[in-house]
């Protein structure tokens, strides 16, 4: 394997400009840590091609919410806007009768999140961005799933006064008991909804589910049941984002949620997306949906991230044998490699966390 992979590595640089993804109607961004400063670099580059190429309709892993926050801000620039972004630390939806902060495994990352790195990193990106249509596709935790947002939609749309009504909180219910009950009324929506607000309920719901499940989980091998809900919740996602935003599509976020086919890899010893119990939703996109994706990695040799989880490396340890470590010893610049060329021989990929 080793000199078949020189020999590629020797020939398989592009231009950006060579770039063409063909009939594609999904390009995906998939980055391998989301705590380095050089993703933000990468999803700057590539936002230029996909300008280019056609794309307009832009979808990031992070909560819906935080995605219909960002939809105004393309619009209007305000970034007062970045304020109200639960991926920048705003918890202003936190029910006073309930704590929905993380007990378990995931505590630390509540509390040592890198908001203020966060903050500068994705606003550089976003300052530079100019979608036709921005979406979030992840499932928000249940203090920021877009409930005043929801009942303003409900009310500049003209729905129902008493069943928009019946959507409001109730004092000392559950996360499962708040969950259900909007299911209910999701369920007995009137005729007509508006199909935004009928997203913004669902993905509310997802969120209060998600959060119940993953809150206490005490080990990684406990989140499992979570991320499964999780990866299902994105596919919902997308739905509603080609429904309301019909057109070619970018989906942005970690690479294994993005992969166009689950069988093709091997990520022995981590729970990572579906939790080893529902296809990504990348297998769901190029798999069951069966719509054509061109596909770009973001592959990086090394350094150190600012990822949350204490127990959790942030200095990369990657072997020789890594296709990082080998690219790494390569070049000294970012490149652009073609593997649709590259010898079908399977390589060790190593990522956040090592």
């Amino acid at each position: 394997m080793s000199h078949a992979l020189d020999a590629w590595l020797d020939q398989a640089v592009l231009e950006p400009g060579d770039l063409d993804a063909g009939d594609a109607e999904v390009l995906v961004l998939g980055e391998f840590n989301h705590f380095v400063h050089e993703k933000g670099d990468f999803r700057i580059a590539m936002a230029r091609q996909a300008r280019r190429l056609g794309f307009g309709v832009w979808a990031e892993e992070l909560g819906w919410s935080d995605g219909r926050r960002l939809a105004r801000y393309f619009e209007t620039r305000d970034e007062g806007v970045f304020d109200r972004l639960s991926l920048f630390g705003w918890r202003g939806e936190a029910r006073p009768d309930r704590d929905d902060r993380p007990t378990g495994i995931f505590r630390a990352s509540w509390e040592t999140y890198p908001f203020a790195r966060m903050r500068a990193e994705q606003a550089r990106f976003y300052r530079t961005l100019e979608p036709g249509a921005f979406h979030g596709f992840d499932a928000a935790a249940g203090h920021d799933g877009g409930y005043a947002d929801l009942l303003a939609r409900l009310q500049a749309t003209g729905a129902p006064a008493a069943w928009a009504q019946a959507i409001a909180r109730r004092p000392g219910e559950s996360l499962q008991e708040e969950a259900v009950r909007r299911s209910a009324l999701l369920d007995e929506a009137p005729t007509g909804l508006d199909p935004l607000a009928r997203a913004d309920l669902s993905a509310l719901i997802d969120g209060l589910t998600y959060t119940a499940l993953v809150k206490d989980a005490a080990t990684y091998a406990e989140t499992a049941p979570a991320m499964a809900f999780r990866e299902d919740a994105m596919k919902r996602r997308l739905a509603d984002i080609r429904a309301l935003s019909p057109g070619k599509l970018v989906l942005m976020g970690h690479a294994l949620h993005l992969v166009r086919d689950d069988a093709a890899l091997a990520a022995p010893g981590i729970v990572g997306p579906g939790g080893a119990r529902t296809p990504s939703l990348g297998n769901h996109v190029g798999r069951e949906l069966g719509l054509p994706m061109f596909i770009v990695w973001m592959i990086y040799g090394g350094g150190e991230d600012s990822q949350p989880l204490a127990d959790l490396p942030r200095k990369a340890d990657f072997g020789p044998d890594t296709l990082n470590a080998r690219l790494a010893a390569r070049f000294d610049r970012p490149v652009l490699l073609d593997a649709r060329t590259a010898p079908e021989t399977p390589v060790r990929i190593a990522h956040m966390y090592n």
